[in-house]
Formats: structure tokens, sequence, C-alpha cells
């Protein structure tokens, strides 16, 4: 029978989604690894300063998927969309 792994899908009080650790080795990984204290601290610290941009560029620019095809082309439209996020900070400090 395999281990299940927990995965929380956003904020408090959701249901959370039962992950089949054999379909997906790698989540059962990352869960191991998160049990350290030393781990864990780390991955505070990336939510911190990582998370909140994304989830502002998903939720206030609405950019959740690629429009063009191509490392080259998928690079320039993130370079676009962080160019807009960085402009309206700037906005807001005028």
């Amino acid at each position: 029978k395999p281990c299940e792994v927990i995965v929380a899908l956003g904020r408090e009080g959701r249901e959370q989604a039962r992950i089949d650790a054999e379909k997906y080795p790698h989540t059962a990984k990352m869960a191991d690894s998160l049990k350290s204290e030393a781990s864990q601290a780390a991955y505070r610290r990336r939510k911190a300063i990582v998370e909140a941009p994304n989830g502002w560029i998903k939720s206030v620019l609405g950019f959740r998927q690629f429009s063009l095809r191509g490392i080259e082309k998928v690079r320039a439209e993130w370079k676009l969309v962080c160019l807009a996020m960085n402009l309206r900070r700037m906005a807001a400090w005028a």
C-alpha cells in the first residue's frame, strides 16, 4: 500500500489533496526533506521572498500561462511580465 503524502491546497480551512507517493516519488522526497528544522527554515525564507511576487503576478496581473512556444520566446514573455510587475511597483512609489 503506497504511503500518502498530504499537500496543502492554499489557505487554511480548505481540504487537502492526497498524493500517491509511488506515482509521484518527487513529492514524497520533498516531504521527507522538509522534516528537518533547517530545511523548514530555508523553505520559510523562500516562501517569503519568492512566493509573494509569483502570487501577485498570477492574481493581479492575471498571468497564468505562457502564450508563446519555444524557450527564447517564453523567456522574453517572462521578462515582459516581470517588467510589468516592476513598473506597477514603481508607480505605487511615485
